[in-house]
């Protein structure tokens, strides 16, 4: 889902693909349940907040960059295998959210 992501073009539609995938896969991963819903919650409100409107080309490009680093932090906490890089990388995530202009 990953690469699929990087390669689309940043808007909407990507991020509903997001969406729809990582819902898949909550019900088919339940032991990353919770870090696939976390990527779920940032599409989904990148998608109502945005769905109807005219977005900056940039602004889409930024919000999906940042979607994107959330994502392979994630991917590289579950090539780890462990418990507490999971941990790690969903909390990093979370702070990281905090710290930045909450776009979606």
């Amino acid at each position: 889902m990953i690469q699929r992501f990087a390669a689309q073009v940043p808007g909407t539609d990507s991020f509903l693909k997001v969406k729809e995938g990582t819902l898949a896969l909550i019900s088919s991963d339940s032991e990353h349940a919770g870090a696939y819903f976390l990527i779920y919650g940032f599409a989904r409100s990148y998608v109502i907040l945005y769905e109807d409107q005219g977005i900056d080309p940039a602004f889409a490009e930024t919000a999906k960059q940042q979607l994107l680093s959330y994502m392979n932090r994630l991917n590289d906490a579950f090539a780890s295998g462990k418990a507490e890089d999971m941990v790690a990388a969903q909390n990093w995530i979370v702070l990281d959210y905090g710290r930045s202009g909450k776009i979606f």
